[in-house]
Formats: C-alpha cells, sequence, structure tokens
C-alpha cells in the first residue's frame, strides 16, 4: 500500500470517510476514484475481520411457537433440525 499521512489513518479509524479520502487524495495526488479504492483497501488493513467472520455462515432455522413466539435456531446440521 502506498505510504499514507498518519492523520489519514486516524481519519479512517474514526470513521471520518470523507476527510480521509480529501487526504489520500492530497497525499497521493490522484483521482476520486483511485482514493476511495486505497481508502478501502487501507480501511481493510486497519479493521482486520474477524475469522469467525470469514466462515461460511451456518443455517438458520425459524420457528413460530405455540404462544405466538418466535425461535431462531442457528449452526443446525441437518440431522440436528428438530421435528416440524
Amino acid at each position: 500500500m502506498a505510504e499514507l499521512p498518519e492523520s489519514a489513518d486516524r481519519d479512517i479509524l474514526e470513521g471520518r470517510t470523507i476527510l480521509a479520502v480529501k487526504k489520500i487524495r492530497e497525499a497521493q495526488g490522484c483521482s476520486l476514484h483511485q482514493a476511495v479504492d486505497l481508502y478501502h483497501q487501507r480501511y481493510g488493513e486497519l479493521h482486520p475481520e474477524p475469522d469467525a467472520a470469514r466462515e461460511t455462515p451456518r443455517p438458520r432455522m425459524l420457528r413460530f411457537e405455540r404462544d405466538g413466539s418466535l425461535v431462531a435456531l442457528e449452526g443446525l446440521q441437518d440431522s440436528q433440525k428438530p421435528e416440524s
């Protein structure tokens, strides 16, 4: 990744997207489109995705109970699903 000013990283971390993109454009002398691409790349470096978020989502089953409440059963294998 191209060298960015520390203030751009602070803006990214604190959610000031427009200011961060502006600083990236000034530092790199690039187009808005390129600055947004660099912003997204740097955002990913500063906010790494936890391993759990990378996993394939497990199946979810929603079921209405007799009393009218809704129950969400998450991550069940086919063999664990309750009978309807």
